[in-house]
């Protein structure tokens, strides 16, 4: 996997602003204002790859879940 991740592909990724990427990840909008447009930085791609892998798993547990109450609920 090559890693050269772009502001606007991580905040695709999370469906988040730029604000709202800066709290996800802990730090400032203006930190995040710095990076270069066309390529973050490598360990604040690996952060964000990490928090997107997070949000599949949350999701296909939550699905789960929801598809059991429905089954039950038959």
């Amino acid at each position: 996997m090559v890693l050269k991740m772009t502001r606007d592909e991580a905040t695709e990724l999370l469906d988040c602003s730029l604000l709202e990427l800066a709290n996800l990840l802990g730090i400032t909008s203006s930190a995040v204002a710095q990076w270069n447009k066309y390529k973050i930085p490598l360990l604040r791609e690996y952060q964000i790859r990490s928090l997107a892998n997070q949000r599949v798993d949350a999701h296909q547990i939550e699905s789960t879940l929801l598809n059991q109450v429905a089954l039950k609920n038959d």
